[in-house]
């Protein structure tokens, strides 16, 4: 079993939902905005978040969030951090995902190059709180 090591959260407050329910299958579109704010950097998310949400006729719902958090590392140089963060969402258990990250910071070069993981946990009806960990 692997060990995770927490790193830091995304605080992410939802704006708009928009879905689209197809014979078979079922697309939602959530946009949202939100800030992470940590030792080694602090930012907004950038405008155009969006996490898309597909559910099969058999259940199965699946998330694939992209967005760009624009801010300053802990060296003081303004940067972002592209984020795509995918997953499988299971009605009763907690939200497991695997992000990925691209950066424009020299010093933040390391969330390119190690393995993470992320937990979604609700905060309130238009808040929820990405938590990521290091595997």
């Amino acid at each position: 079993m692997s060990k995770e090591e927490y790193l830091f959260k995304i605080d992410v407050m939802l704006d708009e939902n928009i879905e689209i329910k197809g014979n078979n299958s079922s697309v939602c579109m959530i946009l949202f905005h939100g800030r992470l704010d940590s030792s080694f950097f602090t930012g907004e998310i950038l405008p155009g978040a969006a996490d898309t949400q597909t559910e099969s006729s058999d259940g199965k719902r699946l998330l694939s969030a992209r967005y760009i958090i624009k801010g300053h590392d802990a060296d003081g140089n303004e940067c972002s951090i592209f984020v795509e963060n995918n997953g499988e969402v299971a009605m009763g258990k907690e939200i497991v995902t695997c992000p990925r990250f691209v950066t424009d910071s020299k010093s933040l070069k390391w969330l390119e190059e190690r393995n993470f993981t992320g937990k979604i946990a609700g905060k309130s009806e238009n808040e929820i709180e990405i938590q990521i960990y290091e595997v």
